[in-house]
Protein backbone atom coordinates (compact mmCIF):
# COMPACT_ATOMS: atom_id res chain seq x y z
CA UNK A 1 0.00 0.00 0.00
CA UNK A 2 0.91 3.71 -0.92
CA UNK A 3 1.97 5.74 2.12
CA UNK A 4 0.63 9.20 2.14
CA UNK A 5 2.27 12.18 3.12
CA UNK A 6 0.03 15.33 3.54
CA UNK A 7 1.78 18.45 3.64
CA UNK A 8 3.56 21.32 1.97
CA UNK A 9 7.47 22.31 1.28
CA UNK A 10 8.58 23.26 4.83
CA UNK A 11 11.46 22.52 6.95
CA UNK A 12 9.30 20.51 9.60
CA UNK A 13 7.91 18.19 6.43
CA UNK A 14 11.44 17.80 5.17
CA UNK A 15 12.62 16.44 8.87
CA UNK A 16 9.52 14.25 8.60
CA UNK A 17 10.44 12.58 5.47
CA UNK A 18 14.19 12.53 5.44
CA UNK A 19 15.32 9.10 6.52
CA UNK A 20 12.83 8.06 3.51
CA UNK A 21 15.53 8.70 1.19
CA UNK A 22 17.62 7.07 2.84
CA UNK A 23 16.35 3.64 2.10
CA UNK A 24 16.01 1.82 -1.01
CA UNK A 25 12.69 2.89 -1.33
CA UNK A 26 10.94 3.95 -4.65
CA UNK A 27 9.94 7.28 -3.41
CA UNK A 28 7.83 7.76 -7.34
CA UNK A 29 5.76 4.70 -6.73
CA UNK A 30 5.43 4.39 -3.06
CA UNK A 31 5.24 7.77 -1.77
CA UNK A 32 2.02 9.59 -2.25
CA UNK A 33 2.45 13.62 -1.86
CA UNK A 34 -0.82 15.22 -1.21
CA UNK A 35 -0.48 18.98 -1.12
CA UNK A 36 -2.38 21.05 2.07
CA UNK A 37 -2.48 24.76 0.96
CA UNK A 38 -0.90 26.64 3.67
CA UNK A 39 -1.88 29.55 2.57
CA UNK A 40 -5.49 28.49 2.28
CA UNK A 41 -5.82 27.43 5.64
CA UNK A 42 -6.46 23.60 4.71
CA UNK A 43 -4.67 22.85 7.35
CA UNK A 44 -6.95 24.41 9.55
CA UNK A 45 -10.10 22.61 7.91
CA UNK A 46 -12.37 19.98 9.56
CA UNK A 47 -11.35 17.30 7.14
CA UNK A 48 -7.44 17.77 7.58
CA UNK A 49 -7.74 18.14 11.63
CA UNK A 50 -9.93 15.23 11.51
CA UNK A 51 -6.47 13.86 10.76
CA UNK A 52 -3.85 16.32 12.77
CA UNK A 53 -5.85 17.53 15.46
CA UNK A 54 -3.56 20.27 15.70
CA UNK A 55 -4.00 21.54 12.21
CA UNK A 56 -0.81 21.54 11.21
CA UNK A 57 1.73 19.84 8.86
CA UNK A 58 2.80 16.95 8.00
CA UNK A 59 0.73 14.27 8.27
CA UNK A 60 1.73 10.92 7.47
CA UNK A 61 -0.36 7.64 6.76
CA UNK A 62 0.92 4.18 5.92
CA UNK A 63 -2.36 2.09 5.55
CA UNK A 64 -3.96 1.71 8.92
CA UNK A 65 -1.04 3.46 10.64
CA UNK A 66 -1.42 7.92 10.98
CA UNK A 67 1.34 9.71 12.41
CA UNK A 68 1.23 13.25 13.08
CA UNK A 69 4.74 15.54 14.43
CA UNK A 70 7.42 15.32 11.79
CA UNK A 71 10.29 13.87 14.24
CA UNK A 72 7.91 11.14 15.11
CA UNK A 73 6.69 10.55 11.41
CA UNK A 74 10.83 10.18 10.75
CA UNK A 75 11.28 7.72 13.92
CA UNK A 76 8.58 5.60 12.26
CA UNK A 77 10.06 5.48 8.97
CA UNK A 78 13.35 4.49 11.06
CA UNK A 79 11.80 1.98 12.70
CA UNK A 80 10.10 0.58 9.87
CA UNK A 81 13.22 0.23 7.81
CA UNK A 82 15.51 -1.06 10.31
CA UNK A 83 17.24 1.89 10.09
CA UNK A 84 19.84 0.88 13.32
CA UNK A 85 22.57 2.80 11.90
CA UNK A 86 20.74 6.20 12.53
CA UNK A 87 19.90 5.28 16.20
CA UNK A 88 23.08 3.79 17.64
CA UNK A 89 23.27 0.37 17.57
CA UNK A 90 24.47 -0.40 20.84
CA UNK A 91 22.96 1.10 24.21
CA UNK A 92 25.82 3.56 24.31
CA UNK A 93 25.40 4.76 20.74
CA UNK A 94 21.53 5.43 21.07
CA UNK A 95 22.13 6.86 24.75
CA UNK A 96 24.10 9.15 22.59
CA UNK A 97 22.08 9.80 19.37
CA UNK A 98 19.33 10.62 21.98
CA UNK A 99 20.19 13.38 23.97
CA UNK A 100 21.24 15.11 20.76
CA UNK A 101 18.12 13.68 19.06
CA UNK A 102 16.38 16.02 22.52
CA UNK A 103 19.17 18.65 21.69
CA UNK A 104 17.41 19.92 18.26
CA UNK A 105 13.71 20.10 19.23
CA UNK A 106 14.84 21.08 23.13
CA UNK A 107 17.04 23.70 22.47
CA UNK A 108 18.02 23.87 18.73
CA UNK A 109 14.45 24.39 17.22
CA UNK A 110 13.75 26.58 20.24
CA UNK A 111 15.93 29.17 19.39
CA UNK A 112 15.86 29.11 15.69
CA UNK A 113 11.89 28.16 14.75
CA UNK A 114 10.64 31.28 16.12
CA UNK A 115 13.18 33.64 14.31
CA UNK A 116 12.41 31.73 11.17
CA UNK A 117 8.44 32.02 11.42
CA UNK A 118 8.43 35.73 12.24
CA UNK A 119 10.69 36.42 9.06
CA UNK A 120 8.51 34.06 7.14
CA UNK A 121 5.24 35.86 8.50
CA UNK A 122 6.30 39.18 8.04
CA UNK A 123 7.44 38.87 4.93
CA UNK A 124 3.82 37.24 3.97
CA UNK A 125 1.90 39.51 5.66
CA UNK A 126 4.29 42.35 4.38
CA UNK A 127 4.71 43.41 7.88
CA UNK A 128 7.60 44.96 9.76
CA UNK A 129 9.68 42.34 11.26
CA UNK A 130 9.68 41.72 15.49
CA UNK A 131 13.29 42.88 15.49
CA UNK A 132 13.46 42.03 19.18
CA UNK A 133 12.17 38.42 18.84
CA UNK A 134 15.09 37.96 16.25
CA UNK A 135 17.65 39.54 18.30
CA UNK A 136 16.60 36.98 21.12
CA UNK A 137 16.44 34.43 18.63
CA UNK A 138 20.20 35.09 17.32
CA UNK A 139 21.46 35.26 21.50
CA UNK A 140 19.81 31.68 22.06
CA UNK A 141 20.83 30.33 19.10
CA UNK A 142 24.75 31.26 19.32
CA UNK A 143 24.66 30.16 22.77
CA UNK A 144 23.71 26.59 21.65
CA UNK A 145 25.80 26.22 18.58
CA UNK A 146 28.61 27.37 21.23
CA UNK A 147 27.79 24.34 22.83
CA UNK A 148 27.79 22.15 19.55
CA UNK A 149 30.60 24.04 18.31
CA UNK A 150 33.06 22.20 21.44
CA UNK A 151 30.73 18.85 20.72
CA UNK A 152 31.72 18.76 17.22
CA UNK A 153 35.73 19.68 17.58
CA UNK A 154 35.35 16.14 18.61
CA UNK A 155 33.77 14.24 15.66
CA UNK A 156 32.48 14.90 12.36
CA UNK A 157 29.17 14.50 12.99
CA UNK A 158 26.70 15.53 16.14
CA UNK A 159 26.40 12.59 18.29
CA UNK A 160 28.70 9.84 16.96
CA UNK A 161 31.77 9.61 14.43
CA UNK A 162 28.76 8.77 11.73
CA UNK A 163 25.64 10.32 10.22
CA UNK A 164 22.38 9.77 12.37
CA UNK A 165 18.91 10.85 13.09
CA UNK A 166 20.79 13.93 15.41
CA UNK A 167 22.11 15.40 12.17
CA UNK A 168 19.24 14.46 10.10
CA UNK A 169 17.05 16.37 12.19
CA UNK A 170 18.94 19.39 12.96
CA UNK A 171 19.41 19.47 8.83
CA UNK A 172 16.23 21.62 7.28
CA UNK A 173 16.99 24.48 9.74
CA UNK A 174 20.92 24.76 9.33
CA UNK A 175 20.40 24.62 5.74
CA UNK A 176 18.48 28.04 6.38
CA UNK A 177 21.24 29.53 8.36
CA UNK A 178 23.46 28.76 5.77
CA UNK A 179 21.14 30.75 3.10
CA UNK A 180 18.86 33.26 5.04
CA UNK A 181 21.18 36.88 5.43
CA UNK A 182 19.75 37.10 8.87
CA UNK A 183 21.90 34.19 9.77
CA UNK A 184 24.92 35.04 7.67
CA UNK A 185 27.28 35.66 10.33
CA UNK A 186 25.94 32.55 12.70
CA UNK A 187 29.17 30.79 11.80
CA UNK A 188 31.54 32.63 12.63
CA UNK A 189 34.27 31.65 15.13
CA UNK A 190 32.41 28.47 14.76
CA UNK A 191 34.51 26.68 12.16
CA UNK A 192 33.26 22.88 13.30
CA UNK A 193 29.61 23.92 13.26
CA UNK A 194 30.50 25.24 9.71
CA UNK A 195 32.00 22.30 8.48
CA UNK A 196 29.18 19.82 9.97
CA UNK A 197 26.30 21.87 8.50
CA UNK A 198 28.05 21.98 5.05
CA UNK A 199 28.47 17.93 5.07
CA UNK A 200 24.91 17.63 6.32
CA UNK A 201 23.01 19.75 4.10
CA UNK A 202 24.90 18.48 1.02
CA UNK A 203 24.13 15.14 1.98
CA UNK A 204 21.86 13.03 -1.01
CA UNK A 205 19.42 12.26 0.95
CA UNK A 206 18.38 15.72 1.92
CA UNK A 207 19.05 17.13 -1.46
CA UNK A 208 15.85 14.76 -2.58
CA UNK A 209 14.47 16.28 0.30
CA UNK A 210 14.07 20.05 -1.55
CA UNK A 211 13.40 18.66 -4.73
CA UNK A 212 9.71 17.00 -4.32
CA UNK A 213 7.92 17.61 -7.29
CA UNK A 214 5.24 19.31 -4.77
CA UNK A 215 3.82 20.91 -8.28
CA UNK A 216 2.26 17.42 -9.39
CA UNK A 217 0.77 16.15 -5.89
CA UNK A 218 -2.80 15.01 -5.20
CA UNK A 219 -4.66 17.78 -3.90
CA UNK A 220 -6.29 17.75 -0.61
Amino acid sequence: MVMKLYAAPTPNVQRAILPLFLTNVDTEKELELVSISLMGKQQQSPNFKAKQPFGVVPYFEDGDIGIFESRAIAKYIVDKYEMTELVGKTLKERAAVNQWVESESQNFHAAVGPVNKELFISRIMKKPVDEKLVAAGLESLGKVLDVYEAQLSKSKFLALDTYTLADAFHTPYLEKLRTMDTFKNIFDNRPHVKAWADTICTHPAFIKTTQMNWDSATPF
